[in-house]
């Protein structure tokens, strides 16, 4: 994962840590919580599919009795398997 991919996961994840506090404010309204639910859920689903794009891509390395290196998909995590359920 490049630097800059690190940085805008860990920049999805703080925006999404900043709804969930924000969320367990008691001086919330009912309609600011619903907006930040809405906001929440749209920003998860940008970050589940930004997981599934990169599960798609871990690969383990691997080193042959040869001496060469290879890589290979890391075994049991098929492109878009997170958690090992079947993607939807």
């Amino acid at each position: 994962m490049s630097e800059r991919e690190r940085l805008d996961f860990e920049a999805m994840l703080a925006k999404l840590e900043e709804i969930a506090r924000a969320l367990d404010r008691d001086d919330l309204g009912l309609d600011e919580a619903i907006a930040l639910f809405e906001e929440g859920i749209a920003r998860l689903r940008e970050a589940n599919e930004w997981l599934e794009t990169a599960s798609g891509r871990v690969e383990e390395i691997i080193a042959t009795s040869s001496g060469r290196i290879e890589t290979r998909p890391l075994e049991g995590m098929d492109a878009g398997e997170t958690d090992g359920a079947p993607s939807r």
